[in-house]
Order: C-alpha cells, then sequence, then structure tokens
C-alpha cells in the first residue's frame, strides 16, 4: 500500500458521506478503522454519524439516531479543533445543532406520516457534513 492509499481512502469515504450515501461511507470507516490503530478513534466516530444519518433517513429511528451521534461527539471531544485535516470544531458543531433539532422534533405518530416525510426531508438537508480545515492557501482564493 502506498502513502496516498489511506488518505484515499478516507476522502472517498468523507465524499460519500458528504452526498449522503452513509452506509457506503460507515462500511467505509469501519474496514479504515480495522486497518488502523492511529486514527481509529476517529474513523470510529465517523462511522457512528454514519451509522446514525443512515438510521435516521432510510428507517426513521430517532432515539437510536440521537444515542450514535451523543457518541460521536463524546469520541470527537479529543480530537478537536482539528484532526487529520478534518474541522472537528465545526462538524461537533454541526452534530450538537443536528442532534438538538432531532431532540425537539415530534415523532411520526404525533404527525402523521406525510408531514414526518417531509420534516425528513428537512433534516436531510441540514445534516451534518465533514469539511477539511481550511489552509491559509485556501483561504485567500
Amino acid at each position: 500500500m502506498t502513502d496516498d492509499g489511506p488518505k484515499l481512502d478516507l476522502h472517498a469515504a468523507i465524499a460519500r458521506f458528504n452526498q449522503g450515501d452513509y452506509f457506503a461511507a460507515g462500511e467505509s470507516f469501519e474496514l479504515l478503522a480495522n486497518s488502523t490503530e492511529q486514527d481509529r478513534p476517529l474513523l470510529e466516530a465517523l462511522n457512528r454519524i454514519a451509522a446514525g444519518l443512515h438510521l435516521r433517513f432510510e428507517r426513521g429511528g430517532r432515539q437510536a439516531t440521537i444515542n450514535l451521534l451523543s457518541q460521536a461527539m463524546l469520541a470527537l471531544e479529543d480530537l478537536r479543533p482539528s484532526y487529520a485535516g478534518i474541522d472537528i470544531e465545526r462538524l461537533c458543531q454541526e452534530l450538537s445543532a443536528f442532534n438538538d433539532d432531532l431532540r425537539q422534533s415530534p415523532r411520526e405518530l404525533e404527525v402523521g406520516a406525510l408531514r414526518y416525510r417531509a420534516q425528513l426531508f428537512l433534516e436531510r438537508r441540514r445534516a451534518p457534513r465533514i469539511v477539511f480545515q481550511r489552509t491559509d492557501s485556501n483561504q485567500q482564493g
């Protein structure tokens, strides 16, 4: 394996995540976590986020998503403000806001199926993204 291999795989997994393919991204994060010790806490946290969002958007899970995102935020706490080039601070802020909104959202039985699907559509648009930390060269252009 070349030195660029794991980095390229991480970038591909993050691209899948940011495209909303949470299941595939989670699988990639899990495979990467099993192949390294160094970045395992980051990769396991990203896997939890991907699993939680997949559960929410594909299966309508609510409490399990809240739990997975909360666990991921705890794991990411020690990696702030950035790790492996990822803006962890921003990710944690987005996760916290999303999780807070999710906790306050009504359950499907409370609003009916149609309104619930609309709610999930809006939530998907506000889903957290994984972004790389901006560098000085990125900020100038």
